[in-house]
């Protein structure tokens, strides 16, 4: 079976894993796959939240390192930058973002890794959206653990080159527009 778009409407009671579960094949993807384009996580609240469980130790080949615990997304977008994929990261100024850009900017700059990330912080971003090499996951779904886990959502997953592209040439005009 493939597709080129799917719509996904999360609630308490339905589809409560599979936004996370789409969420954990893109990141792998670009994981197993890395390099070229840069990345794009845009929400105007993000927080470090879990995207692997490997307390099983299910994720074990794709890092070792991480050994059999939650992993949260400043590693993956770590390891992701480590493997030669730049990342770009569009948040609203909201205090909330703070400490996950806080810890993000450090993290790369000890990893020697700075220069793979942009950060741009925009007073009226609402748009949200994580593009990958491969995919666009777009919808009402803040990059929160109350998007993820608690709110009623909506995304739309798209693999359609176009889409893809259209997206990306919009997420890069943040790069140097200030807010």
């Amino acid at each position: 079976m493939t597709f080129e778009t799917r719509r996904i409407f999360k609630s308490a009671v339905t589809s409560q894993n599979l936004i996370r579960e789409l969420l954990q094949l893109m990141f792998l993807g670009e994981l197993l796959a890395p390099g070229g384009e840069r990345a794009w996580l845009v929400s105007p609240w993000i927080s470090n939240i879990i995207l692997f469980d490997n307390r099983a130790g299910g994720f074990g080949t794709v890092n070792p390192e991480w050994g059999n615990r939650e992993i949260r997304l400043i590693e993956v977008v770590m390891d992701m930058m480590a493997c030669g994929t730049a990342l770009g990261i569009a948040t609203s100024l909201d205090d909330h973002n703070d400490p996950l850009i806080d810890a993000l900017m450090m993290a790369a700059d000890e990893a020697g890794l700075a220069n793979k990330l942009s950060i741009v912080r925009r007073e009226h971003l609402h748009i949200k959206g994580v593009l990958l090499k491969r995919g666009l996951l777009t919808g009402s779904m803040n990059l929160t653990y109350s998007g993820l886990e608690l709110n009623d959502e909506m995304v739309v997953y798209d693999t359609i080159p176009k889409t893809l592209a259209e997206a990306r040439i919009n997420f890069e005009s943040y790069v140097g527009a200030g807010t």
